[in-house]
Parts: C-alpha cells; sequence; structure tokens
C-alpha cells in the first residue's frame, strides 16, 4: 500500500512539473525552417533567423529584422513533457492573426524535442495540409 501511495504521488508530481512548464514564457529561436508537404516529405527548406516568444496567452512570431510579423492566441494548451525540452511535446491550438492585415485562421503549433532535439511544428487551416518546421538552435526561459 506504501508503494501504490508513493508510486501515486510521483506521478502527481511528475503531472503538475509538465503542466507548469506550459505556463513558462520562453523564447525559441530557429535559423531552419523546413515546409513539409501534405505526406510529410521536405518541399523545400529556408534559413531565416527567426524567434518566438510563448507567453502563457499569447505566441509572437519575430524575423530577425522586424518584431511580431504573426501573433497568435492560445486557445487550449496540452502538457506532454517526459523531460522539459529533451523528450515529449506541447500542443498549442491557436487563432493566427497577421498584425497588418488583421487576417485570421486556427492552427495548431507543436513544440516537440526527440532525443533532446527541439522543433516547432506549425499547422494553419490556410495551409491546406502543408505544414512548417522550425528546427530549435537554442531556447530560454523568462
Amino acid at each position: 500500500m506504501k508503494k501504490m501511495l508513493l508510486s501515486f504521488a510521483v506521478l502527481l508530481l511528475a503531472a503538475t512539473a509538465g503542466i507548469a512548464q506550459c505556463d513558462k514564457n520562453v523564447v525559441y529561436h530557429s535559423d531552419q525552417q523546413e515546409r513539409i508537404s501534405e505526406d510529410g516529405s521536405v518541399m523545400d527548406t529556408k534559413t531565416d533567423v527567426l524567434s518566438l516568444e510563448f507567453t502563457k496567452e499569447r505566441i509572437t512570431v519575430n524575423h530577425a529584422e522586424k518584431a511580431g510579423v504573426l501573433t497568435a492566441t492560445i486557445r487550449e494548451t496540452t502538457c506532454q513533457w517526459k523531460d522539459i525540452y529533451k523528450e515529449g511535446k506541447a500542443i498549442y491550438k491557436v487563432e493566427f492573426q497577421k498584425p497588418e492585415t488583421s487576417e485570421t485562421t486556427e492552427g495548431t503549433m507543436t513544440v516537440e524535442a526527440k532525443e533532446g532535439k527541439l522543433h516547432i511544428l506549425i499547422e494553419m487551416v490556410r495551409l491546406d495540409g502543408k505544414k512548417i518546421r522550425l528546427l530549435v538552435n537554442r531556447y530560454e526561459e523568462k
């Protein structure tokens, strides 16, 4: 019985820690992006310096030469981190907005880590099944 209670306590702490990680402000930096086709193959690769600032309510995409090129309001968050930034993922259901046109579209941003390598997958309704994958070369908690 003691082992079962201890196991439950450890599981509860791990789940709480994973959820708490999604509430942190984090800036991810990428200098390489890939466009992914509907079948999952890489269509092309682009080298561009981007930073994505995640807060509890909003995601802001900044270009090296221009801040706030795209923003997203977070509607729902699912955290599935086994080891934060090393193994697992966080899924953000969002509404994207282009600041200069006020155009909006629904989508998902997934921050995923496998074997210590981080990437962010962007899916938008207007991309018709295509995706954008940003390869994260560094990140910082704020």
